[in-house]
């Protein structure tokens, strides 16, 4: 009985220590798999074209969205992000931790979110309305819009082409 007392706490213990090494390290393995990927470097806008069988490998990007990506880095500067976000249809731009959490999204869901934006994007907490605190130094942006139709993805890769970064 002691044996299998013995052998069921080492079990146990192992179990433990691959599952915390599993959730410490996987996200970011993933993370930087994506950031290599992409083919770019931090701080640059990837707008993707209307969603096909080909996205659709690994995520399951919705069809009727048009997306962009954005790897941020703000170790050294903060990072203004800016663009527009139609007043009809949907539209986010989604932040996203290195270990793929959401912790802010800026949507046009309400009135005073349509039109030109500007977002200040830092490590440095604050009450401001227009800064988003980074919750790490490195993560992603991914900006939605909700294309309703052909005759809407014209006008959807308009405000794609818009959004800019720079730093401050």
């Amino acid at each position: 009985m002691k044996k299998f007392a013995f052998n069921a706490l080492i079990v146990a213990l192992l179990t433990f220590i691959i599952q915390w090494l599993f959730i410490k390290y996987v996200p970011n393995i993933v993370y930087k798999i994506a950031v290599h990927r992409s083919g770019r470097q931090c701080n640059q806008w990837i707008n993707a074209g209307k969603t096909d069988a080909k996205m659709r490998r690994v995520v399951m990007p919705n069809p009727d969205f048009v997306y962009s990506a954005f790897f941020y880095d703000v170790n050294e500067k903060d990072i203004v992000v800016s663009g527009v976000l139609p007043d009809s249809g949907y539209a986010s731009i989604s932040f996203y931790d290195d270990r793929c959490q959401p912790y802010y999204v800026y949507n046009n869901l309400t009135q005073n979110h349509t039109g030109k934006f500007s977002l200040l994007l830092s490590q440095k907490a604050s009450n401001a309305e227009n800064q988003v605190q980074a919750k790490t130094l490195k993560g992603v942006l991914i900006c939605r819009f909700l294309v309703k139709g052909d005759s809407a993805f014209q006008k959807m890769k308009e405000y794609q082409s818009q959004l800019s970064s720079a730093y401050k």
